[in-house]
């Protein structure tokens, strides 16, 4: 499966690892494996296409169109002010 990342979820990733390279080094490696195995785990998030992938202490929001896995959004769920 390819795997493709938003300008808005690149912005949050780089952002992540200001303060913890090794967090968002993990949510680069959980995308990572579930696009090279096709393996898709989120859960499905209500009313929207959209899933969600936890990586404590960051979340993924992302979506599977055909073959390609497209990476959202990337956030720091202990800052999280409004719903998702």
């Amino acid at each position: 499966m390819r795997l493709l990342w938003s300008e808005r979820a690149l912005v949050d990733l780089g952002r992540a690892a200001e303060w913890s390279i090794s967090q968002a080094e993990a949510v680069v490696n959980a995308m990572t494996w579930m696009a090279e195995t096709g393996f898709s785990l989120g859960r499905h998030v209500a009313g929207a296409e959209d899933l969600y992938w936890p990586a404590p202490p960051l979340g993924v929001f992302y979506r599977v169109e055909s073959e390609t896995m497209h990476v959202l959004r990337v956030i720091d769920v202990r800052r999280r002010r409004e719903p998702w």
